[in-house]
């Protein structure tokens, strides 16, 4: 077997030094003619740059058949000419990212010497591929009013993206690595894929644990700053242009299923130039936040300072060096000082009853959580009430990076670019699964990123294209407790006699409430070098090309040297200080994750109306080793009963080595009439998944933690076991063991897809698809109890058992930009289906995905207005304004509702339960109904309304008793979205080729109250109908503040926010 890879990988390597290099270059193809129509064989076919003079030549083949790959995005000239012929020129060709252009050229009898310019540009439709992908150029970089200057919304505008949105108390999600990710075509989330300048680009971290067994440790994840902003990856004046990859794609492109996302960063050119920019934003002309005037709390501080600039041109030393036509650089720089408000928050903490008449020292901790709010519920029976309170989080961001590019020849072209992007962010923790605002946790992330490249000319029709990159990501999380709130602060580490890089926590869950005080000092580093390469190979009809994509991540965690939790589970417990007490001690670990990809593509031209996109791509991906250390554990056995740890270095499964993904697609014009064409396309192929996410778990367990349990009482933790590196011995690992099958089969993606798209004019076109996908072998893992296996009573088990059905009428309009107007227009209705949403999933019931959106909508344009009169007085009034708008609008997420933890005894499996329905109870309250119901229940005060005008009725849910519930997955829906952005913009010309351009952005300028996340655990007695959590089915803040560890100011859903911004441009 062994032989047999070695074999195919130096098949790849010796014919195609390449990969699945996600090459962010355009390819321009076509055929050469005369005027009788036959083919010109040997013209001269040159594409010049028209920024930077260089050219990229090539000669037609015998059947007067072109092909001119590796071509960076921007505005070209062809000039085509043979002996005998006069020379054609053809002007303004934008090639975008990732574009394949057919352009076909008749060629009149003449001398040589006469040119003949071929007027208009390049048609927009698409007649070369059957994938579905949607590219944002730089005039919607550039123009759009962009929220926190991060690109996030603009990926917005491609059919069939979501942002995943996590539902409150959904273990698994929050911590992950998913928090406001984005769902493309029904795909999980972490499924995405992500590249700058052609070189991966997931190298997201999170800190300690969450390193440990998230999607940040494998590369599941994009690269994002502190604030979840996208300058980690490029930053808004850095960004040339992006392309989204949705649907059946070719083989050039994978490793995940989702979302192919490419970025291509700016270059010098022969001319100077840059910009000089400041973007400031205070809170005083805002609005405040429907929660704020919901709860009565003021508006928090808002001050923002967001500044940079950039510079480029060719590399000059006076009077030894000319970079003209040559050597390019290009220098971004971008800084934020930001302090933001976070929106009114409702969290549970400890009562005043409960503190008076809990015994010391616990009563420390109790006073430590902010105090209760006047105005607030005071659940007296359980000891917590609200405390209802609103603050601002400081965050800082400055991002670096620079770029080179050398034309060593017209056969070889260099580039280097650097970038260093440390941001800090610090935020008081909100969370529903228990965190308090007196928690002050500052993360700290700085990713850094060296990529190199080389396109090489071998003879006319064979090129090369190589790309190099090593980046890095290191991250710190720190937690201390402070006086916000009225609280009193308190040293857990002192008290409990713990190290400053220990972990003590206090917990009280009960009666549906968890909350929680704790200290922690936490870091990882998440490391990956990557290597691509693709060879293009013209021959006759055919363009091949043929790659490899090799990465390697060797991520670094580590967790607090131990952790000591004390765990109440009752008023009375907590009043007598008896806890639970757990002691758990960790050790760093060194995982290892490895990727490989091949792929083999043919792009044929069958005749002038047909090409055909033939492709077979190879991916091999190893479950994750370590690069120093123990490996971690899996178990060996029959079944549960008899299961038990593998001998240390068994894999945690067995490497697939047989997965090959085949592609198909055809694009056929049924009407060739320029301004009219009509193109029909269509496609399917295979896309796997790497499935490395959950392969992290097996660093979570023995070998790397040891967990003590016993009673006892604040603050003497249990005495914390060492950690047993290589347990030897039945019953004595320590921790929970994980359990992998050995032949773990890898998730996988069938996509298929239809399309018919319309030329409207030169420089308009519609798109309609019919775009569906089918994933097998989707991973999950479930707890399961095994009390007569003498090694350990529970084990983590985890396969590859779910599947989820997508599909979409996706309608989609681009208008380039004409008379002053350009407009992309994106419309989804789709459905999706599956047993489980998330790799923790809560049963496995067949209903709507996570991310079932079933109408959306998204649109951009950017209008130059015109020029109204032209004496003096208008010109300096009604010259040079531009207006641009981005509006989006969708349908409700689903909400899963959670009941209590059940026991399956036939299997063993433990699992988070649904609800069962209360029959005579309508699901939803609204308006004056909702208000009076819930009143009525103590779940809201008087004077107060539902959030929204709408909730999930308490009392038409039950927990069950046993079982999952009978109320269907994910049938009830929280609230849909809409919000339009505006900018305002004028240009003051100052000297030819310098202006000043002022800039009024506004951010929900209607100020429509968007919601968030449903608070959906019930709460409650087994069996006995009424769901007891005080905010069960209610709304708990804007969708901009419920998305996670992302900054509310800068995302969807919250107040009308205004930006104004001074642009210096030359």
């Amino acid at each position: 077997m062994k032989e047999r890879i070695g074999v195919l990988v130096f098949f790849f390597l010796c014919s195609s030094l390449t990969s699945l290099a996600q090459t962010p270059t355009a390819v321009v193809n076509g055929q050469v003619r005369d005027t009788s129509g036959s083919a010109i064989p040997n013209a001269s076919v040159e594409v010049i740059n028209d920024a930077t003079n260089v050219h990229y030549t090539t000669e037609t083949n015998d059947e007067g058949i072109y092909s001119v790959p590796n071509v960076p995005s921007g505005t070209y000239h062809i000039r085509v000419s043979k002996q005998g012929f006069k020379t054609i020129v053809h002007p303004d060709i934008t090639l975008n990212v990732q574009d394949a252009k057919a352009i076909g050229f008749t060629l009149p009898v003449g001398p040589i010497s006469d040119t003949v310019t071929v007027e208009g540009g390049v048609p927009l439709i698409n007649t070369e591929s059957a994938a579905v992908s949607t590219v944002v150029d730089q005039t919607y970089v550039k123009n759009m009013p962009l929220n926190g200057r991060s690109f996030q919304d603009l990926i917005l505008l491609t059919p069939g993206v979501v942002t995943q949105t996590p539902q409150a108390n959904n273990p698994g999600v929050t911590g992950l690595g998913m928090t406001g990710e984005f769902s493309v075509n029904g795909q999980r989330p972490e499924s995405n894929y992500y590249t700058v300048d052609g070189v991966s680009a997931n190298g997201g971290a999170t800190a300690g644990l969450n390193m440990v067994i998230g999607a940040g440790p494998s590369g599941s994840v994009p690269t994002a700053t502190a604030l979840g902003t996208t300058q980690a990856l490029v930053s808004i004046d850095d960004l040339q242009e992006f392309r989204v990859q949705s649907s059946t794609y070719s083989a050039e492109y994978g490793r995940n299923p989702g979302g192919q996302f490419a970025f291509e960063t700016k270059s010098g050119t022969n001319q100077w130039h840059g910009t000089a920019y400041d973007y400031l934003r205070n809170g005083a002309i805002d609005a405040q936040d429907w929660f704020n005037d919901y709860f009565g709390k003021p508006e928090p501080a808002l001050r923002q300072n967001d500044f940079g600039g950039t510079l480029g041109g060719p590399v000059r030393i006076p009077g030894l060096y000319n970079g003209k036509d040559k050597t390019f650089f290009f220098v971004s720089y971008e800084g934020l000082r930001l302090v933001a408000p976070q929106a009114a928050t409702v969290t549970f903490v400890p009562d005043a009853a409960l503190r008076a008449n809990t015994v010391a020292p616990l009563n420390q901790v109790l006073n430590a959580f902010p105090v209760q709010s006047l105005n607030g519920i005071d659940d007296t029976a359980h000891g917590v009430a609200q405390f209802i309170g609103s603050w601002s989080n400081p965050s800082s961001i400055d991002s670096t990076s620079v770029r080179l590019d050398q034309v060593v020849n017209d056969k070889l072209r260099l580039f280097f670019r650097f970038s260093n992007v440390p941001s800090k962010s610090t935020i008081r923790e909100t969370q529903p699964t228990g965190g308090n605002p007196s928690m002050s946790q500052t993360t700290a992330y700085t990713p850094r990123s060296y990529t190199a490249g080389a396109s090489s000319v071998f003879a006319s029709r064979l090129s090369n294209e190589f790309r190099l990159n090593y980046s890095s990501n290191e991250v710190t999380a720190r937690a201390v407790i402070d006086s916000f709130g009225g609280s009193t602060p308190v040293d857990l580490a002192q008290l409990t006699g713990s190290s400053v890089d220990s972990q003590p926590e206090v917990i009280l869950q009960y009666a549906g409430y968890r909350i929680v005080m704790l200290q922690q000092r936490i870091s990882a580093v998440q490391r990956q070098w990557n290597l691509v390469d693709t060879v293009d190979l013209s021959w006759g009809r055919h363009h091949f090309k043929f790659g490899i994509d090799y990465r390697r991540l060797t991520p670094i965690a580590t967790p607090p040297n131990s952790a000591h939790l004390f765990d109440y589970f009752s008023v009375a417990a907590v009043q007598a200080n008896r806890a639970l007490t757990i002691a758990v001690s960790t050790v760093p670990f060194y995982p290892l994750y490895t990727n490989f990809s091949a792929f083999a593509q043919d792009e044929w031209r069958m005749s002038h109306k047909l090409n055909l996109s033939l492709g077979l791509r190879w991916d091999v991906n190893p479950a994750p080793g370590v690069t120093q250390g123990s490996n971690a554990y899996t178990v060996q056995g029959s079944g549960p009963n008899t299961w038990a740890l593998a001998p240390q270095g068994t894999p945690l499964w067995q490497t697939a080595w047989y997965n090959f993904a085949p592609r198909l697609g055809a694009a056929y014009i049924l009407r060739g009439t320029p301004g009219r064409e009509i193109v029909v396309r269509g496609g399917g192929g295979v896309f796997f998944d790497t499935g490395q996410q959950q392969g992290s778990f097996g660093f979570d367990g023995p070998g790397f933690q040891a967990v003590k349990v016993q009673p006892g009482a604040f603050p003497s933790p249990a005495a914390p076991s060492p950690v047993i590196v290589n347990p030897p011995v039945p019953g004595s690992y320590g921790a929970q063991p994980i359990v992998f099958p050995a032949h773990l089969q890898l998730p996988y993606t069938l996509q298929w897809n239809a399309s018919i798209e319309q030329a409207l004019g030169s420089s308009q076109v519609l798109t309609v698809s019919y775009v569906g996908a089918h994933a097998g072998r989707l991973l999950r893992e479930a707890q399961i109890s095994t009390p007569s296996n003498p090694n350990a009573k529970t084990f983590l088990f985890v396969d590859s058992g779910l599947m989820s059905d997508y599909d979409a009428l996706q309608i989609q309009f681009r208008r380039r930009l004409s008379r002053g107007l350009t407009t992309l227009a994106s419309y989804t209705w789709s459905h999706c289906m599956d047993y489980g949403s998330q790799n923790y999933t809560l049963g496995y019931q067949r209903g709507n995905c996570d991310f079932d959106v079933r109408h959306n909508f998204s649109t951009a344009f950017s209008y130059d207005l015109p020029n109204l009169g032209e004496n003096r007085f208008q010109r300096a009034v009604f010259h040079n304004w531009g207006l641009d708008d981005r509006l989006t609008a969708r349908t409700g997420f689903p909400v899963t509702l959670n009941g209590n933890q059940n026991f399956d005894s036939a299997t063993g499996q433990s699992f988070n339960s649904g609800l069962d329905l209360v029959s005579g109870q309508s699901v939803y309250l609204y308006g004056s109904n909702c208000t009076s119901v819930l009143q009525g229940m103590g779940d809201l005060l008087p004077g107060q309304g539902c959030p929204g005008g709408r909730a999930i009725n308490p009392n038409a849910f039950a927990p069950p008793a046993s079982g999952l519930g009978n109320a269907p997955r994910n049938f009830v829906r929280g609230f849909g979205a809409w919000q339009m952005d505006l900018a305002l913009r004028r240009d003051f010309p100052i000297h030819e080729g310098l202006k000043l351009q002022f800039r009024a952005e506004a951010f929900n300028i209607f100020n429509h109250p968007n919601f968030g996340t449903i608070s959906a655990f019930c709460g409650g007695t087994p069996g006995v109908p009424g769901c007891t959590n005080r905010q069960f089915g209610q709304a708990t803040g804007t969708l901009a503040s419920t998305l996670g560890v992302l900054s509310p100011l800068y995302q969807q859903g919250g107040p009308r926010s205004m930006q104004f911004a001074l642009r210096l441009v030359f």
